[in-house]
C-alpha cells in the first residue's frame, strides 16, 4: 500500500517515435491527503488506454500537470455515508414518514397496547385459577370464588374482557392497512415527483427498470416496516415489558436469572447479524431492479427478439438474473437462519433454567405452583416477544436497505432547476446563436462532442444541421432545449442566455419533432394537445391535425379524435405517429421549432405533403425551423444549411442552392458519401448537381407537395397524395393555424 498526497491519475500514452503525452484516466479521481491507495489495482470504468510496448505497466502520478480542457460537468454521484451513520439516519427518516398520520397510527397503537393488555392478564388468570383449585376438598364447584368473585361471574368478565381485546385487534388491523396504503402513495408520489424534476443527466445515470424498481418495489418494503412491522415492534416491546414486570412480581430471584441469560446473547446476535441483514436486503433490492430492467427491455423489444430469433439468448440472460436474485435469497435465508436458530437456542435454554429453578423453588415453598405456571407462561411470552422484536430488527434493517435507495433519489438535486430563473419572453422571433460552446455529455466526461462551436441563426429563417453521424446535430437540440449546460460558452435565443432562464418557461415556446416519436397513452387529442397550458377548441385541433395531413385518417377511426391509441401509441402506425407528433409540436405555436428527423417514418407522398406545411410555414416567418437531417429531401428544404465536422465543429455554412451547386463544397462531399455508402441509391456526381438544380424546379426555394427525390414514386397502403391534400381545405388554400402575437 502506497500513502499519497492529494494527487490527480494519469497515464503516459505512446503518440509517436518521441512524444508522449499525459492522458487523464478520469477528471473523478481524487484522492485525500492521508488515504491509501493499492496502485496495482486501479482501474477506472470509464476510459481505458491500451499500453504501447515501450511504456512499462505502471501508473504514474503528478501533482503539477493540469489538462488543458474545458470543465466538465460531473457524473451524477451519490456521496456515501459512514454505515452506521446511514442506517440509523435512514430508520430515523422512516419514522418520520408518517409524521402527518400520526393521529392514525397513534389510534392504532392504542388499540395494540389494550389487545396487549388483556392478553398479558391470561397467565395470571391460570395462575390464579390454578392456586383456588388446590383448596377445592370438601366444597362445591359453585362455591369457589376468584379474586371475591363466583366462579361463574369471574368467567362472564373474562369472556367480556376477551371479546374487547379482539375488536379492538380488528379495528388496529384496519387502521394500519389504510395507513399503509396512504404511505406507500405518498412515497411513491414524492420519489415521481422528485425523478420528474431530475435533468438529463439524472436519466443518463439511472436506468429506467431500475427507477421502476424503487417506486414499486422498495416504497412497499418501506410502507410495510414503518406500518405493519411498527406495529409488530410495539407489540413485541410492550408484551416483553410487561412480561418482565409480571416475572419481577411473582419472583425477583427467577427472574433476574432469566433476564441475566436472556438478555446479552439476543443484544449481541442483533448487533451481529443486524448489518448482515440490512446489506443483503440491499443487495436483493439491486438483483431485482436488473431483473426488472431486463424484463422492461425484452418487452419493449419483442418484435425485434423474434425477428433475429433471439428468444434463447434472451431467456438465457433473464434466467442469469433470476439466479442472481435466488443466490442473495440463499444467502438471505442462511442469515436468517442463524440469527433466529441463535435466538431460539437461547428461548430453550432459558425454558429449561425457569423449569428447574422454578421447581427447586416450589419444593423450597418460596413460589406456588400456581405461580410457577404463571411465570412460565409469562417467560413464553417474553420469549416470544423477543423473538418477534428481533424478526422485527431485520425487517427494519430490510426497509432501511429499501429506504436508502429511495432516499438516494429524493436527495439527488437536478443541476438544471425547471424552474430557477428569469421568465423567457420572446423578443426577436426565435433568433439563435451558439458562442464559443463546448460540451461533453457528462456521463462520457472524456469524450468531446463540441469545442468552441459558433454559428447564428436569423428569426424566422428555416435552417438544417448536417454532418456525419454521431458528431452532435441531435445534441445541439437537446442544449437548446437546456437538457444539459454546455461545459464552456453561451447560448442564446432571442439574445437571452438559456442558462439564467426558467427553463419551463423556456420549453414551452420551443417545438421539437424526434426520429422516434414517444406518445402517451391516452386519445388522440390528448396527445395532440399534450403539455398546453390551456384547453383549445375543437377547431384549433381538427386545424393543426389537416395541416398536418392526420385529420383524413383520424376520422377513419370510430372514435375519431377521442381514439385511445394505448401505450406508446402501439395502435398506430409509425407514419401516423410521427404526423401526430408534428400536430403536437405545432399547436404549441412555438418561437422555436426543432425537426429531429421529423420526416424519416413517412413515406415519398406524405413527406411530400409534410414538406408543403413546412414550406408555408417558412414563407410566413413566424418561427425559427431547425432541422437536423441526413436525407436530401429535408436538406432541400431548407434555405440556409450549417455542416459540422468530425470534431464538431462547423465547416460551412451557406445557402443550401449554392453549397449544392459547388462540388467542392462539404456538403455535396457529405451528400456524395452517404449515397456511395447507399447500396439502393446511385453515387451523386459532381457533374450531375448543377445540372439537377436546372431541371427541378423544386429547388426554387419553395416545398412542393411532391418531392420525390429518388426518382420513384412509392405505393403505399396509406392515403393517395391526392387524399392526403385534401386536408389542406377544400378551396385548395393551405390552412393557417393562429401563430405567437
Amino acid at each position: 500500500m502506497l500513502k499519497v498526497a492529494p494527487l490527480r491519475l494519469g497515464l503516459l500514452k505512446h503518440t509517436g517515435p518521441s512524444l508522449y503525452k499525459r492522458t487523464f484516466v478520469s477528471p473523478i479521481w481524487r484522492f485525500r491527503a492521508g488515504s491509501h491507495l493499492n496502485v496495482n489495482r486501479v482501474r477506472t470504468p470509464l476510459h481505458f488506454v491500451k499500453r504501447s510496448p515501450l511504456i512499462p505497466r505502471r501508473v504514474l502520478y503528478s501533482t503539477d500537470v493540469t489538462p488543458k480542457e474545458p470543465e466538465k460537468q460531473p457524473a451524477v454521484v451519490v456521496h456515501p455515508k459512514p454505515e452506521d451513520e446511514g442506517t440509523y439516519k435512514d430508520i430515523w427518516r422512516l419514522f418520520l414518514l408518517v409524521k402527518s398520520d400520526w393521529k392514525l397510527l397513534m389510534s392504532a397503537l392504542t388499540l395494540l397496547t389494550v389487545s396487549c393488555g388483556i392478553g398479558m392478564c391470561i397467565p395470571k388468570v391460570i395462575g390464579t385459577v390454578l392456586d383456588s383449585l388446590k383448596d377445592i376438598q370438601g366444597k362445591e364447584f359453585s362455591e369457589l370464588m376468584i379474586w371475591d368473585m363466583s366462579l361463574k361471574h369471574f368467567f362472564y368478565g373474562l369472556s367480556g374482557l376477551l371479546l374487547l381485546g379482539c375488536g379492538a385487534n380488528y379495528v388496529r388491523v384496519i387502521l394500519l392497512r389504510i395507513l399503509s396504503e396512504n404511505l406507500v402513495a405518498k412515497l411513491r408520489a414524492n420519489v415521481i415527483k422528485h425523478i420528474i424534476h431530475q435533468d438529463a443527466q439524472f436519466f443518463d445515470t439511472y436506468k429506467v427498470g431500475d427507477l421502476i424498481s424503487r417506486v414499486g418495489n422498495d416504497a412497499f418494503i418501506v410502507s410495510r416496516s414503518i406500518t405493519q412491522k411498527i406495529s409488530d415492534g410495539v407489540k413485541a416491546v410492550f408484551i416483553g415489558s410487561a412480561g418482565v414486570g409480571m416475572m419481577l412480581s411473582i419472583s425477583i430471584p427467577l427472574s433476574c436469572s432469566i433476564l441475566i441469560l436472556m438478555g446479552s446473547p439476543l443484544l449481541l446476535s442483533a448487533k451481529v447479524f443486524g448489518k448482515q441483514i440490512r446489506d443483503n436486503s440491499k443487495k436483493l433490492q439491486e438483483v431485482t431492479a436488473n431483473l426488472t430492467r431486463v424484463s422492461e427491455e425484452q418487452f419493449n423489444g419483442i418484435k425485434t427478439i423474434q425477428s433475429f430469433v433471439a428468444e434463447q439468448s434472451e431467456m438465457h440472460k433473464f434466467n442469469g438474473s433470476i439466479r442472481k436474485i435466488f443466490a442473495v435469497g440463499k444467502e438471505a435465508a442462511f442469515i436468517n437462519a442463524k440469527f433466529f436458530t441463535t435466538a431460539s437456542i437461547i428461548g430453550d435454554l432459558s425454558f429449561l433454567v425457569v423449569l428447574s429453578y422454578g421447581s427447586w423453588l416450589v419444593f423450597q415453598q418460596q413460589l406456588s405452583v400456581g405461580d410457577l405456571t404463571a411465570f412460565m407462561l409469562y417467560t413464553e411470552y417474553t420469549g416470544n416477544a423477543i423473538f418477534n422484536l428481533s424478526g422485527f430488527f431485520s425487517e427494519i434493517m430490510q426497509g432501511a436497505g429499501a429506504a436508502s435507495r429511495i432516499f438516494e433519489l429524493t436527495d439527488l438535486k437536478p443541476r438544471i432547476n425547471p424552474t430557477r430563473g428569469s421568465k423567457f419572453i420572446p423578443a426577436k422571433g426565435g433568433e439563435i446563436e451558439f458562442k464559443n460552446v463546448s460540451f461533453n455529455y457528462p456521463t462520457r466526461p472524456t469524450v468531446p462532442i463540441f469545442r468552441n462551436l459558433n454559428f447564428k441563426i436569423e428569426q424566422g429563417s428555416n435552417v438544417c444541421i448536417v454532418g456525419p453521424s454521431g458528431k452532435g446535430k441531435s445534441t445541439i437540440a437537446w442544449l437548446l432545449l437546456h437538457y444539459y449546460n454546455p461545459s464552456q460558452g453561451q447560448i442564446l435565443i432571442d439574445g437571452q442566455d438559456i442558462s439564467a432562464l426558467s427553463t419551463k418557461s423556456l420549453r414551452r415556446h420551443i417545438g421539437i419533432v424526434q426520429q422516434e416519436p414517444i406518445l402517451m397513452s391516452g386519445t388522440i387529442r390528448d396527445n395532440i394537445t399534450y403539455g398546453l397550458t390551456y384547453t383549445p377548441t375543437k377547431e384549433e385541433i381538427r386545424s393543426v391535425a389537416k395541416q398536418c395531413f392526420c385529420h383524413n385518417f383520424i376520422t377513419r377511426f370510430p372514435d375519431t379524435y377521442d381514439t385511445a391509441i394505448g401505450p406508446h401509441g402501439t395502435l398506430l402506425s409509425g407514419g401516423q405517429k410521427q404526423r401526430i407528433a408534428i400536430a403536437r409540436a405545432l399547436i404549441k405555436k412555438p418561437t422555436v421549432l426543432i425537426l429531429d428527423e421529423a420526416t424519416s417514418a413517412l413515406d415519398v407522398e406524405s413527406e411530400g405533403a409534410i414538406n408543403y406545411t413546412f414550406g408555408q410555414l417558412m414563407k410566413s416567418k413566424s418561427m425559427t425551423i431547425v432541422s437536423i437531417a441526413h436525407r436530401l429531401s429535408t436538406i432541400r428544404r431548407s434555405e440556409n444549411v450549417i455542416v459540422l465536422g468530425n470534431d464538431g465543429s462547423v465547416v460551412e455554412q451557406g445557402k443550401f442552392k449554392e453549397l449544392f451547386a459547388n462540388p467542392a463544397s462539404e456538403l455535396s462531399k457529405l451528400l456524395r458519401e452517404k449515397s456511395s455508402g447507399n447500396n439502393a441509391a446511385p453515387e451523386i456526381q459532381p457533374q450531375e448537381i448543377s445540372q439537377t438544380i436546372e431541371e427541378d424546379p423544386s429547388f426554387s426555394g419553395e416545398a412542393t407537395p411532391a418531392s420525390s427525390v429518388t426518382g420513384f414514386k412509392a405505393e403505399t397502403e396509406a392515403e393517395t397524395i391526392n387524399e392526403v391534400l385534401k386536408d389542406i381545405s377544400t378551396e385548395g388554400k393551405p390552412l393557417k393555424i393562429p401563430q405567437n402575437e
